[in-house]
């Protein structure tokens, strides 16, 4: 094992062992631990950490979501913190893939946590890949403000995508191929951090990534500028008018529903949200947008996209509220290596979508590292 294997065990053998030892990871804990029952109204229990007595904001026990157990902790789970270059603590999780081919990062988007995606990492992992997944500071189960700890803040994408290329150099390993699947907003980071650390992956998978932000029919620029108004005469914490705080009545149908057209997925996020008060985050402030507007104005830049080498397979939604399609053509012109899948019928979430867009969005991304990663990389030429 070489030098940079070794110091990567260490670390991850050093931060695994200090997780859980902080006041705030006592009150997200109750997410980390290993699922012993599938049943609603059995709770979370003990973990390899010593954590007894797992309990909610509330202060009782954390129940287990009504959920079919294909969408509840995967065997074999594996939590931790990441301490950041501030100390703020973010969580992390990881299943390993019985014979892994490929190490697989993936972010979600706004408001999201890795409960969200169980599912789908354990289909990722059945496929030989090693997933490491990481949720944004503010969101999930990460280090959240002390006061009004589920409103959307302002974000610092560039601190966010310094923190993915640094949570991926301390926790995966060099010797097998990496791969970067980024939805949504943290598509976008993903697109940052591809610019700012060449050569750190070996090809990305952007789900719907956030760029051409829907303004309300408003030019982008101009959308800017009242966001920016908003935020320097101090209203950059307050709702975006029509939004509000995450409320329990408003249970997601699939007409109803701007992600999914799946009856059980669509309500994923719902799920765990109500049975976790700290996973809960609530609509985009005037603040949080701003910097989202500003975020995608940069990474639509030609010189921008241009700069990055990477092989990117792009997935773009016909059924899309939140983003504009359009935005994802150019994106995928610009781009040197890009593969750009477009499904008419699905909406924002690919990897929620019900089996005959889901099936078929897998059935592209398998179909993209076998021709982008198996030319390069022995491990998949093999397998």
């Amino acid at each position: 094992m070489d030098k940079n294997n070794e110091n990567r065990d260490r670390t991850l053998e050093k931060i695994r062992s200090s997780s859980w030892n902080s006041p705030l990871d006592q009150l997200v804990g109750a997410q980390s631990a290993t699922l012993r029952n599938n049943e609603l109204g059995h709770t979370y229990q003990p973990n390899s950490h010593g954590q007894q007595g797992a309990k909610s904001n509330s202060g009782g026990s954390v129940s287990v979501p009504a959920l079919a157990a294909r969408f509840l902790e995967p065997t074999g789970f594996v939590w931790g913190n990441l301490p950041t270059n501030d100390g703020t603590r973010l969580r992390w999780g990881h299943l390993p893939a019985q014979e892994p081919r490929a190490e697989c990062v993936m972010v979600g988007g706004f408001g999201e946590c890795i409960e969200k995606y169980f599912e789908t990492i354990g289909d990722l992992a059945a496929r030989g890949y090693s997933v490491w997944c990481l949720d944004w500071r503010g969101q999930g189960g990460s280090e959240r403000p002390r006061r009004l700890p589920s409103r959307p803040r302002p974000r610092h994408f560039d601190r966010d995508a310094s923190e993915l290329a640094s949570f991926t150099e301390k926790l995966t390993t060099a010797r097998r191929p990496r791969l970067l699947i980024g939805h949504s907003m943290g598509g976008a980071v993903a697109l940052l951090c591809l610019r700012r650390y060449p050569g750190l992956f070996d090809a990305a998978i952007l789900s719907a990534p956030m760029l051409g932000i829907r303004a309300g029919g408003l030019p982008p620029a101009l959308m800017r500028c009242i966001t920016g108004l908003a935020r320097v005469t101090g209203l950059g914490i307050c709702f975006l008018p029509g939004a509000d705080r995450w409320r329990s009545d408003r249970v997601p149908t699939p007409e109803r529903s701007r992600v999914s057209n799946d009856p059980e997925r669509c309500r994923l996020q719902y799920a765990w949200f109500s049975a976790h008060t700290a996973l809960r985050v609530d609509a985009p402030t005037w603040g949080w947008l701003d910097s989202a507007l500003r975020l995608a104005a940069q990474t639509a830049k030609k010189e921008f996209l241009a700069g990055i080498d990477t092989p990117i397979l792009l997935f773009s939604a016909g059924v899309e509220t939140f983003l504009c399609p359009e935005a994802h053509r150019r994106a995928a012109r610009l781009l040197p290596d890009c593969t750009l899948v477009e499904f008419p019928d699905s909406k924002h979430e690919p990897f929620l979508e019900r089996d005959t867009i889901r099936n078929p969005w897998f059935a592209a991304i398998d179909r993209f590292v076998a021709d982008r990663l198996a030319r390069t990389c022995p491990e998949l030429r093999q397998s």
